[in-house]
Formats: C-alpha cells, structure tokens, sequence
C-alpha cells in the first residue's frame, strides 16, 4: 500500500469503524508528512515504514521532532536509485533533531540531511532521550532501547549552515541527558551503527557521556561501531563514558573497521569503560580541531580500563596541535602491549581522497593489515584482489621483532628479502622461531613468496615461560571472536584441578544453556559456544569453580 493524503484519509476513516490494520508495514511517498506518518503507524499498530521515492525528501513542518514512541523500522525500499532524505522542516527553527528516539528504532538505506534547502540546520540527527508530545506532557525514553542503524548517511549536521557553520555544534548521534537527577535513567541497550558515512559534523559525531554528570551506570548495554566512514568531523568520530563506579559492570564497546579522513586529531575517546576495543582503523589526511574544541589536537585515541584495547591501526599525515608523548592512550589498567607492534604510519594510497574516493587499490598495505587477516579500515572501500603477500608476525613472551625493511601492515611485495631480528624485552632471552621459519638463528633472512607465518617466542631468564603451562589464579577470558555468528570460543584457567561450571544466561538472567559441567585438571581450557539455535543478543557466560566465580557478556549477531 502507498500512502498518500487522500489514502491516508480514507484508511484512517476506515480504522474507526473496523478497528486497527492487520499489516505491520506500509509504503510511503516522500510527498506525504513523515510526522503524520509516524503518528498513523504508532497509532495503527504498524511496525515498519518503507520508504519508495528515489532521493525523495522526507520531512515535516511540525513544530516538534519526529518523536520515535513505539518500536519502528524505517527503510528504504530495495533497489531504489538514490537514498531517500530525511530532514526536519520546522518553520519557526526551534527543533534541533530529526528524531527524538524513545523506543526501539531501526533505520536502513537513508541519508539523515541537517543541511538540507529544505531544513534550517538541525544539531542532532538521532537524539535519544526523553520527549513530550503536542500537549506537552513527558514521553519517557524507554529503558533497554535498542538502536539500530545500518548502511546510512550522516551529512551536514549543524545547528545552523547558513551562519559560519563550522563553528556551530551538531551530532549525528547523540545521548540526552536527563532533565534533572530525578528523571528516570536515559540507557539504551544495543546500539549498532553499520556501513554509514559520516560527514561534515559540527563536533563529536556519535556522542554518549553523561554518566559522569548524572545518576546513570551506563548509557547503554552495547556500543558497536563497523565499515563506517567519518569525513570532516571537527571533534572525536566517538565519545563514549562509562561511569566512575569500577565495581560496576560496563557497556560492551567494539569499534572496528573505520576509516576517518579530513578530520579533528582526537577521534575516539572510551572514558571509564573496561572491555573497550578500538581496532582495525585508518586516519589520515587529518586536520585540527574546530576552533570551540581546540583541547581536541593532542592524541588521537584513548581506551581505559582493564580489557580495553586499540590494536591494528595506521595513521598518515595527521595535524597535530601539541602532539602528546603517546597518540595511542591506554591507561588506568587498559593495554598497550602487545597491541603496539599493529601501530603502522604507512601511506593507505587511497584512489582520490580529496574527492571522497576511498577506494583501496591492490598494493595497499591496509590489506591484510586487521586482527583477522583482513583489510583495516572500512572494508567498503577494499575491493580490490590484494597484490602483496600476507606475511603475519606472532610474539610469545615479552619482546618485538624488528624487520628490514620494515614491515607496513601485515604485508610485503612478492619476491621481498626481509631480515628478521628478534629483540627480548629486559628478563627476557630469544629462545627460537617457529611456524613458517624454524631455529635460532637471530637475526635471519628470507624471501617472501608465499603466505607466512612466523611466531619468535621469548622466554623469562628465570627459566619459566611467560605463558607457563599452570596458571598463577583462575580466570575467565574475553570470548573470541566478539560478537560472533554462529561460534566463538570461551577459555578458562583453573589453578588446580576441580570441578568447573560454565553456564550461559540471557540478558533476562535465565540459564539458557549449561557448557560444561564437569571435573578439569589445572591449566588452561576452551570450549567453544555454538549459538545457530539461538536468537541474536547480549548474552552472559558464568564460570564457577570451587570459591571462584566470574562472569562476561558475548554478542551474538546473526
């Protein structure tokens, strides 16, 4: 069904005869209001609005924003020609968001325009918190809120493009802070952000850090950041706090796979949140920071807590303001080691970046160059057959290897001579190589001309292995991969033989599944969890064995 004024009027005449409409979706042309849209699918009982006119502008001259108060899908209908538009067209200038999010929204195929001739600036795009409606009476953002964009562009989000705009402040993303403590607390759950663009932003692009200022643990169960592009964003690409309670559980942060280009120095900030992880990243061809957030151009990125991480990075020709000893921050119990060896400053080559081209071409060292063998960046953009050979360095213990040339990313020209040395850190001697290159020669040559794998393992010169066979204490480990489809593995450490349960529990805090339930001897251990019969989500895995008790949260993403 289209939906068109003049069906709208006699559907909606229909309804208060017959009651509500049985299907839960309804197409809709770019001429029709996108509020009163809204407000027949809430009122309607309807659960998705596709949208049908090719670079069609969806707005509304209401004077409020596009508040989401019921679960929704917005999409964009397959194989159109150009993304639909969404904008706000309030005349009297006073709405800041195209929407005010207050319940489960997803949103697929649309470009969100705060610049649009037909707006008049607009500082938020997606703005989660609490509403009112027509009446002034409060619509209270739904806790557990999940939001879900995917394959979207952000452009030109400002509180006002006609005047001076990059100085004025705007949001792609952005989380509401609560009016007074005594509001109910502003936290969503999974927050997913998937193949968007993101471009001219007036400050942080995706913005979540009230937690220090107001009563709220976390402003979400879930952060996850992928293949997403950020151009010309005059402060950090995210900014994401957890609180100042350490005892308390954090939000699961994975951000992987951007590429930022033509932006401030700072890109990312995880303030107070353990289990944080930035990996996989291009920077390049940046600049310095709006005027208003000058204190931006120091570091580039910072992790904190333990388990948090930044891993498999380049950075190229970057503006720095006062450039920090480390631009890669890991602190308050956060890790460096042994990600720092994944910190390259080799030149992407993108085909044409000053013209928004950022096509890898086939001798690039970003292939190659993730965690997984993959390309880092946006993977949108590497879609050519890689002309270099995957060539993958491995430490065991404490030490680095040097390599001449140096390597760039995870890669070298076929036929390439490389000389290896391997240099143990202080307590540490070189004890041999192994996988594709065995003994102990050091240093060593050979010619890359296949795949290879190469680990040079350090041993304590106390005689015991940094990774000694038996464990110090229990212990639970981070699931790998997170988020996983449909398998991942969970490993654990028993100090001494025993009995060991791991169990799995729903966010509901219902067991779910029983891993194992059995005796192990002391050591390291892995399971692997086989999710294909169960539904996607947050789930919490608990090992028990004798006193200890440890607990962590895996997505599952199908």
């Amino acid at each position: 069904m289209k939906v068109t004024k003049t069906v709208i009027a006699v559907i909606a005449l229909v309804l208060g005869l017959i009651g509500p409409l049985a299907a839960s979706n309804i197409q809709v042309e770019a001429a029709y209001d996108l509020k009163q849209a809204l407000t027949y699918s809430f009122n309607n009982n309807i659960d998705s609005l596709i949208l049908t006119t090719s670079g069609g502008v969806y707005t509304t001259t209401d004077t409020l924003p596009l508040t989401i108060e019921e679960p929704l899908t917005i999409v964009a209908q397959e194989g159109l020609a150009e993304k639909p538009i969404l904008t706000h067209s309030d005349p009297d200038s006073n709405v800041l968001e195209i929407f005010r999010v207050c319940n489960d929204i997803t949103i697929e195929g649309v470009v969100f325009d705060g610049g649009h001739d037909q707006s008049h600036g607009l500082k938020y795009a997606l703005r989660f918190g609490h509403g009112e409606d027509e009446n002034g009476n409060p619509i209270y953002a739904e806790i557990g809120t999940d939001i879900i964009v995917r394959d979207c562009d952000f452009v030109d989000i400002y509180r006002d493009k006609i005047s001076e705009p990059e100085m004025e402040e705007g949001h792609a993303i952005y989380f509401l802070r609560p009016q007074n403590v005594d509001d109910p607390t502003v936290k969503a759950g999974n927050v997913i952000v998937e193949n968007c663009n993101f471009t001219n932003i007036g400050d942080e692009a995706i913005r979540m850090s009230e937690t220090e200022k107001y009563d709220v643990q976390m402003v979400m169960d879930t952060l996850i950041v992928r293949n997403s592009t950020f151009n010309n964003i005059d402060a950090e690409c995210i900014r994401m706090y957890g609180d100042t309670d350490h005892t308390t559980e954090d939000a699961y942060v994975l951000v992987e796979n951007i590429t930022v280009i033509n932006s401030a120095t700072r890109i990312a900030y995880f303030k107070n949140n353990a289990g944080a992880i930035l990996r996989n990243v291009i920077v390049a061809h940046g600049r310095q920071p709006a005027p208003s957030r000058m204190d931006r151009g120091d570091w580039i990125a910072q992790v904190q807590l333990p388990g948090s991480y930044i891993a498999n990075v380049d950075t190229f020709d970057l503006d720095f303001i006062l450039r920090a000893d480390e631009v890669w921050q890991a602190t308050k119990g956060a890790e460096t080691w042994p990600y720092d060896h994944t910190y390259w400053g080799f030149d992407p080559q993108f085909v044409d970046w000053e013209n928004g081209d950022y096509s890898l071409p086939s001798s690039s060292d970003a292939y190659y160059a993730a965690h997984d063998g993959g390309a880092i960046g946006d993977r949108g953009w590497a879609t050519e057959t890689p002309s270099q050979i995957f060539f993958e360095l491995n430490i065991n213990g404490h030490g680095d290897i040097v390599t001449t040339p140096e390597i760039q990313g995870q890669s070298y020209p076929s036929g390439t001579e490389v000389t290896l040395e391997a240099v143990p850190d202080s307590t540490y001697t070189f004890t041999g190589w192994s996988g594709d290159l065995s003994g102990e020669t050091n240093p060593t040559t050979l010619t890359v001309d296949n795949e290879t794998h190469i680990t040079a393992t350090f041993q304590s010169e106390t005689g015991t292995r940094d990774n000694g066979s038996l464990p110090v204490a229990y212990g639970l480990e981070q699931n790998y991969p997170n988020p996983f489809n449909p398998t991942t593995s969970i490993t654990f450490s028993l100090k001494k033989s025993g009995q060991a349960t791991l169990e799995l529990y729903n966010v509901l805090g219902k067991r779910v599944r029983t891993l194992t339930d059995g005796n192990y001897t002391a050591g390291q251990h892995t399971l692997t969890l086989n999710g294909s019969n169960l539904p996607s989500g947050v789930y919490y895995y608990k090992l028990t064995a004798g006193q200890f008790t440890s607990v962590k949260k895996c997505v599952l993403m199908k």
